[in-house]
C-alpha cells in the first residue's frame, strides 16, 4: 500500500463522501490542509470574509440539500471565530464538518504563537471550545489515527440526531505520511432509517383512528427525513388539521385545506386555537421537541389530551410534555409504518362505523375552513395595507406573490423572523429556512450563500433586519466574488426592532420607555451594495417591491433591497407577551418610538456636558 500525506487522505475522504464545498479562511497554520485542496477541482474552496460566516454557509448548504459541506479555520483566533459559527447547526441538528489546525505537537504547552492545545498556562483549547457546539470534537496528534477519525466524523454527523463535528489537526499531522485506504461510506456508517417499535406504532394508529378530534404537529424532523408526502397522505386519510413548528414550516403545504399554519408565540391564530387540549383529543407530534416558542413557554393546555410523540432522539420524548405513546424513530419510516397500520384498521371498520368516521372527517374539514376564514388565515388586513411607512406584513405578502412556488426564503432572528413565519405562505419542504434554536443575528446573511450553492436553480431570498444584516454584511462580498446571486431583502425599521419594542413595553418587567442602545446609525445600503459590486435598490412603497425583486433577479448579481418598514408595527406575539402592561398603559399602543440624531457625542467636553 503506497504511503500518502494525512492531509491528502482527508481531502480524499471528503471527495469520497461527495463533499463539494469548503468554506473558510486559510491562515498560515492551516495552509498545509488548504494546499491539499489545490489538486481537487471537484471540491470548490470559498474564501469567506469571516470564519463565523464559513460555519453559517456550511450550515445553510446542509439545510437546503441534506449534503455535508466543510468549513475550516486556522489555529487560535480563526478557530475561536469558527466555533461561533456552529451554534445554530448544533441546536438545529445540521451536519457540518469543521476543521482547525493546531500548533505542531512538539510546541504544545510552550506558550508559542496561537498555541490552542490546552496544555499549560494561558493556552486555549480548541477542543474545549468546540465540544460545547458539536456532537464530537477531537484533537488529532497521531497521523495514523486520521483514517479512523474521518470515518467516525461522518458516522457521528449523519446518524441519529444529526449535528456538527470538529476535527483539530496538529500541523505536523497534516504533513505526515500514513498507510491508509479509503472505504466506501456504506462500510463504516449506517444509512438506513430507524423504524419505530411495531407495537407502539400499532397503538398510535389505534389512537388516531379512534380519536374524535385528532391533529398533527409537524416539526423540522419531517423535513430532514423527507417525510412530507407521507404526512400529507396521513392527514388526508384522517381528515385532521396539521400545524407545524417554525422549523417544520413547509413540511405541510400551507395552502392545503387542512393546514392551520405555524403554531406558537409568533405563529398563526388558527394553529394556536386548534392545537390545545380542549380542541384536540389526540395529537401526533412528529420530529419536534416542543420548543419554548412553539408552546408559548410550555403552557399546560398545549397540544392535546393525549400526545403521540415521534423523534429520532429518545432524550426528547417526554422531555417537555407527558406522552401517551412515545416512538423512537425516523419521521419518514414511522409515518410509512403508521400509514400501513391506519389503513389496515380502517379496512376492518364495520360499514356503519366507517360512515360515521367519514361524516366526522367531513365535519372537521368544514370547521377548519370556517375557522381559517374567521381568523383571516393568510388574509390579515395588515397584509393589504397601503400605509406609508410600509407595514411589514404587506412587504412579506409582496415578496411571496413575486416568488416562484419553489423559492427558498430565509429569515433571520427578531421581528423579521416573526413577520416571515406568520405572513410568508410556504408551499413546499425547504421553502423556508431559519435558525430556530439559537437565533443568531446575521446567521441568514451568510447561510443564504450556502443555500444558493445547494440550490442554484431556485430563487433564494433572505429577509433580514437592518441590524442582523450589518452583523455579517461583509459576506455580501463573498457572494459577489463567486457570483452567487442571493437577494437580501432588508426589512429596515432603523432600530434593533424587537429589542427597542421590548424596551417600550418594559419587557413586562419594569416601567416602560427606558430606551438604551437600540438605535444605530443605519448605513446607506445602496452605497454598500455598490461597494460590494452588488445590485442595490431602496424601496419605500409596497407597490415597488415586485419591481425591485425583478430588477434584482434580472441583474444576475447578488442584490440588496432596502425595504423601509414601519418601526412601530409590533408582532402580535410580542403584544401577547406584554398584554398585562398594555392594559395598564393603553397609551403605549399608539405611542411612537423615539428617533435619534447622529452622530452622537461619546466624549465629555466639560463638567456639565451631557452624552446624547
Amino acid at each position: 500500500m503506497p504511503k500518502l500525506r494525512a492531509g491528502k487522505f482527508i481531502v480524499d475522504s471528503l471527495a469520497n463522501e461527495g463533499v463539494k464545498y469548503l468554506f473558510g479562511i486559510p491562515g498560515g497554520g492551516v495552509a498545509p490542509l488548504f494546499n491539499e485542496f489545490y489538486d481537487y477541482p471537484q471540491i470548490s474552496t470559498i474564501l469567506t470574509q469571516h470564519e463565523q460566516g464559513a460555519g453559517f454557509m456550511a450550515d445553510g448548504y446542509f439545510r437546503a440539500s441534506g449534503q455535508v459541506a466543510a468549513c475550516a479555520a486556522t489555529v487560535g483566533p480563526g478557530g475561536v471565530n469558527l466555533a461561533s459559527g456552529l451554534h445554530p447547526a448544533y441546536q438545529d441538528n445540521q451536519a457540518v464538518l469543521a476543521f482547525t489546525n493546531n500548533v505542531p505537537t512538539d510546541q504544545f504547552g510552550k506558550g508559542g504563537i496561537q498555541d490552542a492545545s490546552g496544555w499549560g498556562p494561558r493556552s486555549i483549547s480548541h477542543v474545549g471550545i468546540f465540544k460545547e457546539v458539536t456532537k464530537w470534537s477531537v484533537l488529532v496528534t497521531k497521523p495514523d489515527n486520521v483514517p479512523e477519525v474521518m470515518r467516525r466524523a461522518f458516522r457521528i454527523m449523519l446518524t441519529g440526531r444529526k449535528g456538527p463535528v470538529h476535527i483539530d489537526l496538529a500541523q505536523d499531522v497534516i504533513r505526515a505520511e500514513i498507510d491508509a485506504e479509503l472505504q466506501p461510506p456504506k462500510k463504516y456508517r449506517p444509512t438506513g432509517a430507524i423504524r419505530g417499535d411495531a407495537r407502539l406504532v400499532k397503538e398510535a394508529a389505534r389512537l388516531l383512528v379512534n380519536a374524535t378530534v385528532p391533529a398533527i404537529m409537524s416539526g423540522g424532523g419531517v423535513i430532514a427525513s423527507g417525510a412530507s408526502p407521507e404526512l400529507v397522505e396521513l392527514a388526508t386519510i384522517l381528515g385532521c388539521p396539521v400545524g407545524t413548528t417554525a422549523m417544520g414550516k413547509g413540511s405541510f403545504p400551507e395552502d392545503h385545506p387542512l393546514s392551520v399554519g405555524v403554531v406558537g408565540l409568533f405563529g398563526h391564530d388558527v394553529a394556536n386555537a386548534t392545537l390545545r387540549g380542549d380542541k384536540t383529543d389526540v395529537l401526533l407530534a412528529i420530529g419536534t421537541i416542543f420548543h419554548q416558542v412553539t408552546t408559548t413557554s410550555w403552557i399546560k393546555n398545549f397540544g392535546g389530551q393525549k400526545i403521540i410523540q415521534v423523534d429520532t432522539d429518545p432524550a426528547e420524548i417526554g422531555k417537555n410534555y407527558p406522552f401517551e405513546v412515545g416512538i423512537v424513530g425516523d419521521a419518514k419510516a414511522v409515518l410509512q409504518d403508521l400509514l400501513v397500520e391506519v389503513k389496515a384498521l380502517m379496512s376492518r371498520l364495520p360499514p356503519a362505523t366507517m360512515k360515521e368516521f367519514e361524516e366526522s372527517k367531513q365535519a372537521r374539514q368544514k370547521e377548519i375552513l370556517a375557522l381559517k376564514g374567521e381568523l383571516k388565515y393568510y388574509s390579515e388586513p395588515q397584509s393589504f395595507s397601503d400605509a406609508i411607512p410600509m407595514k411589514p406584513q404587506r412587504a412579506v405578502k409582496e415578496i411571496r406573490e413575486f416568488l416562484s412556488k419553489d423559492a427558498i426564503v430565509m429569515a433571520d432572528c427578531g421581528n423579521n423572523l416573526a413577520w416571515v413565519e406568520k405572513y410568508y405562505q410556504t408551499l413546499m419542504p425547504r421553502g423556508f429556512l431559519a435558525d430556530g434554536g439559537h437565533t443568531a443575528m446575521g446567521f441568514s446573511i451568510a447561510a443564504s450563500i450556502g443555500v444558493k450553492l445547494a440550490a442554484p436553480d431556485r430563487q433564494v431570498v433572505d429577509t433580514c433586519g437592518n441590524a442582523s444584516f450589518t452583523m455579517l454584511s461583509k459576506e455580501v462580498n463573498t457572494a459577489t466574488a463567486y457570483n452567487i446571486p442571493v437577494v437580501w431583502c432588508i426589512l429596515n425599521d432603523m432600530n434593533l426592532g424587537m429589542i427597542i419594542q421590548g424596551q417600550k413595553f418594559g419587557y413586562g418587567m419594569w416601567e416602560p420607555e427606558r430606551y438604551i442602545a437600540t438605535q444605530s446609525y443605519v448605513m446607506d445600503f445602496m452605497k454598500f451594495a455598490e461597494a460590494c459590486h452588488a445590485y442595490g435598490q431602496l424601496v419605500e412603497r409596497p407597490t415597488e417591491i415586485k419591481g425591485a425583486l425583478k430588477n434584482a433577479f434580472d441583474s444576475g448579481k447578488p442584490s440588496i433591497i432596502d425595504i423601509r418598514i414601519d418601526p412601530d408595527e409590533v408582532p402580535a406575539g410580542a403584544l401577547k407577551r406584554f398584554e398585562g402592561l398594555v392594559k395598564k398603559h393603553p397609551e403605549l399602543g399608539t405611542k411612537k418610538l423615539p428617533t435619534s440624531t447622529f452622530p452622537r457625542k461619546a466624549v465629555w467636553e466639560g463638567e456639565n456636558q451631557e452624552i446624547i
